[in-house]
Parts: structure tokens; C-alpha cells; sequence
């Protein structure tokens, strides 16, 4: 299980298709800052899950990947991107400056 300075640097990558691999969405989420690891976990018989996780070297590039890239079609399938913590993200412009702004709920 990841303690919670790692979980912030995760980004989770849902919707993903067989096509995709751990190499492509290296080079894919490498546009938002440097990367610790991909990893697309696999199931019991071997296949590769819908779903992968990708860690960054810095919490502050967890945001701006998710701006940039979630939506994106990758194979036909367009990724769907989240906190690896399960935080929402809001994204506002103004006047072509993008700034991102995370909620952490407490209880």
C-alpha cells in the first residue's frame, strides 16, 4: 500500500485498452513532468487490467497531467484521468493561463 506523499504523486488512468502498454503511457504522461513508474496491473490469468497507475517524481505535475491529458484517445478509447487518491480536480482558464486547483476533504 502507498503512504499518502506517494499516493499524491499517482496519477490513476482509467479506460485503458489492450494496445496500451506501460512503454507508450510512459511516453505519453512524460509531457507533464518527470516519472518515477507506469504500471498497468494484470489479472490472474495474465491479461493486462483496464487500468494503470502513473508516478510522478513531483506532486505538482499530478494536476497538470490531468488537465492536459485526461479525455485523451489512446487506441481508440479515451482515458479517463483521477488523483491516485481519489481527490477531484477543477481546472479553470483565464485568459490563457491554466491554473488547477485540487480539494482535499478532510473528516
Amino acid at each position: 500500500m502507498q503512504n499518502q506523499n506517494e499516493a499524491d504523486k499517482t496519477v490513476f488512468v482509467a479506460n485503458l485498452g489492450s494496445s496500451a502498454n506501460e512503454e507508450i503511457l510512459f511516453e505519453l504522461f512524460l509531457q507533464a513532468g518527470p516519472l518515477k513508474k507506469v504500471t498497468i496491473p494484470r489479472d490472474r490469468e495474465g491479461r493486462q487490467r483496464s487500468y494503470g497507475f502513473v508516478s510522478y517524481k513531483h506532486a505538482e505535475a499530478v494536476p497538470y497531467a490531468i488537465a492536459l491529458l485526461n479525455g485523451t484517445w489512446l487506441f481508440g478509447r479515451q482515458i479517463r484521468l483521477q488523483y491516485g487518491t481519489g481527490r477531484p480536480v477543477f481546472c479553470v482558464i483565464i485568459k490563457n493561463a491554466l491554473i488547477l486547483m485540487s480539494l482535499q476533504v478532510t473528516q
